[in-house]
């Protein structure tokens, strides 16, 4: 598997109560928003890339991505896994997995996909980015399973997390070291604020 055969699906159903209200992915970062930086950095590194949304995914639209408007299976957090399980199934057969990412992570690696692949050992493995001692179980790899599958995991266990059913699955992990930690997402002003110091950082113009 290369990371070329990839399909990504990005999250972006988020209330953001802690930043009052408002959509993060569309929150400002050196003049762009959180979703143009994430999509710059993932593009190279997938094969196709949708936007899982609300069901009112109208704000979404400029960005020309396939938009997933969440539907209404009751699966709680697992609804955005369920709509790029689909699309996944439907647009790329051909596809082992697929990426899932956060639509608050404006810093993901640019070697993210072809090290996390690296470390696929089977067609019914996940895997998972890891940093700081802590798992990203919304920054990883999902194998391509069926709906009844999902179901079944889902009926084991009324945690409807995705670290719940990752654990039920079967996962590996791909650990980052920097002091700057990739995985950072922005929940509140202050984290918006840090963000912009540490991007004027890595782009000083």
């Amino acid at each position: 598997m290369t990371k070329h055969s990839i399909p990504a699906v990005i999250l972006v159903g988020g209330k953001g109560t802690r930043m009052g209200g408002v959509e993060k992915p569309l929150l400002k970062l050196a003049g762009r928003s959180l979703l143009d930086h994430i999509i710059e950095r993932l593009h190279p590194q997938v094969s196709a890339i949708a936007l899982s949304t609300p069901q009112d995914g109208s704000a979404y639209s400029e960005f020309g991505l396939t938009l997933l408007s969440d539907d209404a299976s009751g699966l709680g957090p697992l609804t955005g896994l369920s709509s790029a399980l689909r699309w996944a199934k439907q647009h790329h057969p051909s596809a082992s997995h697929f990426a899932l990412l956060a639509g608050d992570t404006p810093f993901l690696p640019l070697d993210l996909i072809e090290r996390l692949a690296d470390k696929v050992q089977s067609k019914a493995s996940c895997v998972f980015a890891q940093s700081k001692n802590q798992f990203h179980f919304s920054t990883g790899l999902w194998p391509v399973l069926s709906h009844a599958t999902l179901q079944t995991y889902r009926e084991r266990s009324e945690d409807r997390s995705l670290r719940c059913l990752a654990r039920q699955i079967g996962f590996h992990s791909v650990e980052w070291s920097e002091d700057d930690d990739p995985f950072f997402n922005i929940n509140t002003p202050e984290e918006l604020t840090r963000a912009e110091t540490r991007y004027a950082r890595l782009d000083p113009r």
